[in-house]
């Protein structure tokens, strides 16, 4: 199912934004909350490369992988995303 009208988690932003950009794994662990999640090499790609900062500033050790990504996340995530594609 693609159900269209559900909203995106921000691990699953994670995993468009490594698939787009073509990131490769990366064996970096940035953030406390996602070792179970399915998306965890793809949280930890898009840290590596920070297009993401975590969920909890200042400490930002979380990244709060099943949350909805607000549209500020978002947008967030793809300007560091196409900044760093355009470098």
């Amino acid at each position: 199912l693609f159900c269209p009208n559900q909203s995106v988690t921000r691990g699953q932003m994670a995993a468009f934004l490594v698939r787009a950009l073509e990131l490769s794994d990366e064996q970096s662990d940035p953030f406390v909350d996602d070792d179970d999640s399915v998306f965890h090499a793809d949280i930890s790609a898009i840290a590596a490369t920070g297009i993401t900062r975590g969920c909890n500033p200042p400490a930002n050790d979380r990244f709060c992988p099943d949350q909805s990504v607000t549209r500020g996340q978002m947008a967030a995530f793809l300007h560091r995303a196409f900044d760093r594609a355009t470098k």
